[in-house]
């Protein structure tokens, strides 16, 4: 019975472990300044630069801002303002999403939640 008990337990901690390891995929991305800003159909934005791969998504050098994160407007203007001044910005990234407008639900893009933040660079 202890061998049982000792057996499930440990498969009960890999499967914690693997599901934990798989539900975060986020970091910050690399300053860039924003080089393409296009907004998407009602669906967000997305921002093209050389902000690396942070998510580890299946498309790197770019992020993505759903319309429904609650400072879309104010993280819109701070990007846009950027690529007006030529300045860059760092999106910290919490995971990857397929954006179909933009391609197949295979192809994921690096999302940037209401739980990351965005800085303005020199």
């Amino acid at each position: 019975m202890m061998n049982k008990t000792r057996l499930v337990l440990i498969f009960a901690s890999l499967f914690i472990s693997l599901v934990s390891f798989n539900s975060y995929a986020g970091g910050w991305a690399t300053p860039a300044v924003p080089t393409h800003i296009e907004i998407e159909r009602g669906g967000g934005f997305l921002v093209v630069g050389a902000f690396g791969n942070a998510g580890t998504c299946t498309k790197g050098d770019k992020f993505y801002v759903k319309i429904d994160h609650p400072q879309y407007d104010k993280i819109y203007a701070t990007v846009l303002a950027a690529y007006m001044a030529g300045k860059k910005v760092r999106p910290y990234i919490h995971t990857c999403a397929p954006v179909t407008w933009h391609s197949t639900t295979a192809v994921t893009y690096n999302i940037m939640t209401r739980s990351g933040a965005l800085y303005i660079h020199d």
